[in-house]
């Protein structure tokens, strides 16, 4: 019996070193699934960063783009897009001059009175505005700003008709005029008269 103690013993001993290598094993396991873990996680979180940056970076440079051509478009060194109807032939009206339905349109950007007005279209080789239809009064109307513009319609006095500065007669189931008085204008709500004393901006319309 006496002989058989050691062996027992170190049968033991072997199985304790079997048991503590296992957990060795096991923790070391357990370390690497850790580490891998965090390293998976640290990329996930790394790989959004880098998306987060770089739609950030193509935002900023849309906005700056946007900003820039806004900007060049104000200052004139490039065309702002035409409305509809709009002409987008470079030859078919004068410099400083808009291409609408078939007519060309020049909105003045100093003022003058009434008489001044018309002679400066006329040393365009054109009239004080003439309108032949309500798309171009809306166009004249949305493309004049808030100033008022002297037009091309006047009259000798309450009692004549309206006369057209080509010398046609006026449609008076185009729009109504307001203001009582002989030569005709647009303010930022209709059509009305006033003095020819008064100094306004003015339109010219000519053919291309």
């Amino acid at each position: 019996m006496a002989a058989a103690l050691p062996v027992e013993e170190h049968n033991n001993e072997d199985n304790d070193s079997v048991t503590e290598s296992t957990r060795s094993e096991a923790g070391v396991k357990q370390w690497v699934l850790g580490l891998l873990t965090k390293c998976k996680a640290r990329r996930v979180a790394a790989w959004k960063l880098y998306v987060f940056v770089a739609i950030s970076l193509i935002e900023f440079l849309v906005l700056i783009s946007i900003i820039s051509v806004r900007s060049q478009v104000v200052s004139g060194l490039i065309p702002a897009a035409p409305a509809a109807g709009l002409s987008q032939r470079a030859c078919s009206c004068p410099p400083s001059w808009i291409g609408f339905k078939g007519k060309c349109f020049y909105f003045s950007d100093g003022e003058k009175n009434q008489t001044l007005s018309r002679a400066d279209c006329h040393a365009r080789n054109a009239s004080l505005a003439v309108i032949q239809s309500r798309e171009e009064l809306e166009f004249m109307m949305r493309y004049k700003g808030s100033h008022d513009h002297w037009i091309g319609l006047s009259r000798q006095n309450p009692r004549q008709r309206w006369e057209w500065d080509d010398g046609t007669e006026f449609d008076s189931s185009l729009f109504p005029i307001g203001g009582g008085e002989d030569f005709a204008f647009l303010n930022n709500q209709r059509v009305t008269s006033a003095r020819s004393s008064g100094e306004r901006h003015w339109i010219c319309t000519r053919q291309p």
